[in-house]
């Protein structure tokens, strides 16, 4: 006899092949969370069934529990029973569902619990989908949180200062304007010899920026973000960009443009 029952239950034990699944059931439950569940702590809750009146009972509260202890090869379950007739039965199951979707996690509270116990279940953290990312996320919407609460939700401009002192940057324009070269449509553009340092010319300055240079010229720039609170400040950032009608400009590149001019000395 194979089940994972708690001994307080143990007077609730029926044969699981007597269980029917709700048929239509709206809920699709992770059945591999429940399992890991299981294993780890026994069933600790009974589910809850209504008996059809020919041996065999339907679940109504509690089918992907009877799954996952199928896959792990239990044979008895412990259930309770609720009286009434099919539309009943319906209704409690569909009351049922709907009490846990209408309660939410609070995720400060969430972490604090998972902090004091995430080093000794491990395995089952990450079976729960708990895992690292997971949890790092739950870290990420808390800083959020924060920086919202104190500041209204108002993103708060950084001050961009230039590192480049104005001779360098009177040099760096200057090696700019020497590169540029007209094409046969009359078009400027910025055209580095195999000795220049690619990466280096990029870094130095668009060409839009420059007199005589490419108008539409496009730098393109990968940003790795240390932390995913990073990431999440830069997105917050360019939708902030987007949406705030203090910044002018018809695309993002422009708008952001406008923020370095307003808000560095380059």
């Amino acid at each position: 006899m194979k089940n994972g029952i708690h001994e307080s239950l143990k007077s609730l034990a029926v044969d699981i092949n007597s269980l029917e699944q709700l048929e239509g059931n709206p809920r699709k439950g992770d059945i591999d969370a429940i399992a890991a569940s299981y294993e780890e702590f026994g069933q600790v809750k009974p589910i809850v069934a209504r008996k059809n009146g020919d041996g065999t009972m339907t679940v109504i509260a509690g089918n992907h529990q009877l799954q996952a202890a199928k896959r792990l090869g239990w044979d008895k379950i412990a259930c309770i029973f609720l009286e009434g007739d099919d539309k009943r039965a319906i209704a409690y199951a569909l009351a049922d569902n709907r009490t846990m979707e209408l309660g939410y996690t609070d995720d400060d509270l969430l972490n604090n619990l998972l902090s004091t116990v995430s080093d000794d279940y491990i395995t089952l953290w990450d079976n729960l989908g708990w895992d690292e990312f997971e949890i790092a996320a739950i870290d990420e919407r808390a800083t959020i949180r924060e920086v919202e609460n104190a500041t209204g939700g108002a993103y708060i401009a950084p001050t961009i200062v230039n590192p480049l002192t104005t001779q360098q940057q009177e040099e760096y324009k200057e090696e700019l304007r020497s590169l540029v070269e007209v094409d046969e449509n009359e078009e400027s553009k910025i055209v580095a010899n195999p000795n220049h340092d690619q990466k280096e010319i990029a870094i130095k300055g668009a060409a839009a920026a420059m007199p005589n240079a490419a108008p539409q010229a496009i730098v393109q720039y990968t940003i790795v973000f240390d932390t995913p609170e990073q990431q999440s400040r830069w997105y917050n950032f360019v939708r902030w960009l987007r949406s705030n009608p203090s910044i002018d400009g018809n695309t993002t590149a422009e708008r952001l443009m406008n923020f370095i001019d307003e808000h560095c000395e380059v």
